[in-house]
């Protein structure tokens, strides 16, 4: 791995390390590019592991200064991840213009005015399609670079087991990415904590699409910018025959 467009540091509340570990620990790591993305402050605050409102400024001061500091040594980029919500299309937009944030990442944790989680146990498939519908609603907004994690709501649905709505929604979601020539990620953290993703039987599936894939660590420590879960993960990308893409383009 040459390059990280998926990062978060201490400011995002449920990571460690501070803007300048992340990137002496990429410098270290020999990586050429690295993206600093956090979750994107709303201005409702209504998550706790998301960085409040209105610490926005001195982050962002802080951020501005490091890419300053480093500019002679690696590419620092600012980005978030963000979930699709689409009253909050024109504050992405905003940060984007207004304060450079060239990488907005779809991550979508959280879905339905319900605000769905994501990460928890699905009873029956509807959250799936919910999720699905509004991954591809999102991208077809145009505003986001990529899409972190495609396969996390198969994550704890239907005691792990790939069933006729897992392809379904997978195929919703991958053929978008196709026709909106959209990179999809390949998320080092699931397989570093144990999680359902990447799911293999959906990497296999990608294969039928003509995708632009990424491998990023989605790095919550600055040690996981080069640790063993990246290598087995571009190890497992390499078992499908998955062609990997080291650096984004234009964006």
């Amino acid at each position: 791995m040459i390059a990280n467009y998926h990062t978060h540091t201490r400011w995002c509340n449920h990571a460690v390390g501070e803007i300048e570990d992340y990137i002496k620990a990429a410098i270290e790591a020999g990586l050429k590019e690295i993206a600093i993305t956090d979750h994107v402050p709303q201005i409702e605050n209504d998550d706790m592991a998301r960085m409040r409102w209105e610490e926005f400024a001195a982050f962002n001061k802080e951020l501005d200064e490091q890419i300053e500091k480093y500019k002679d040594e690696i590419r620092v980029i600012k980005g978030f991840e963000c979930e699709y919500y689409p009253e909050k299309i024109e504050t992405y937009k905003m940060f984007r213009k207004e304060y450079g944030y060239e990488i907005l990442i779809l991550g979508q944790h959280w879905c339905d005015h319900k605000r769905i989680d994501s990460f928890a146990k699905k009873e029956d498939e509807k959250p799936l399609y919910i999720y699905a519908n509004e991954v591809c609603e999102g991208l077809e907004t145009g505003i986001f670079t990529f899409l972190a994690h495609p396969d996390l709501i198969l994550e704890k649905y239907n005691d792990d087991k790939w069933d006729m709505h897992s392809e379904k929604v997978m195929r919703q979601i991958f053929s978008t990415c196709e026709r909106l020539n959209i990179p999809v990620e390949i998320n080092v953290n699931g397989l570093r904590g144990g999680r359902r993703y990447p799911v293999s039987e959906a990497l296999k599936l990608s294969k039928e699409y003509k995708l632009t894939y990424l491998i990023n660590s989605d790095a919550h420590d600055p040690r996981f910018l080069s640790d063993e879960a990246i290598a087995k993960t571009e190890a497992l990308a390499k078992s499908f025959n998955i062609e990997v893409t080291p650096m984004l383009g234009k964006f």
